[in-house]
């Protein structure tokens, strides 16, 4: 099952905060979990997290369409923790080949 998180907005970018949804207690994320992230249009896309380390892990979401049919491309995120505990705040954007 995914780990579930909420979206400020429509489509990540450098300061994005996301919630995470499930309840205290649940196992660490590991690399090559599924992330369902809900933006905040209502529109669910599950990305996977590709690498995790003590303070970043790398998120990679697939291409996807808003609510309102802009397309976002495929794009890979160094996400760190916020300050608020079950927070994570997008840190940049990446380039992976």
């Amino acid at each position: 099952m995914p780990w579930r998180f909420s979206a400020n907005h429509t489509h990540l970018y450098p300061g994005s905060l996301l919630r995470n949804l499930e309840a205290p207690g649940r196992a660490r994320l590991s690399p090559g979990d599924e992330i369902l992230v809900e933006f905040s249009d209502g529109e669910p896309v599950t990305g996977r997290l590709l690498e995790v380390d003590e303070s970043t892990v790398l998120l990679q979401m697939p291409a996807y369409r808003t609510q309102r049919g802009t397309t976002v491309e495929c794009r890979t995120w160094s996400v760190v923790a916020a300050d608020e505990p079950g927070r994570l705040r997008v840190q940049k954007r990446l380039l992976v080949a």
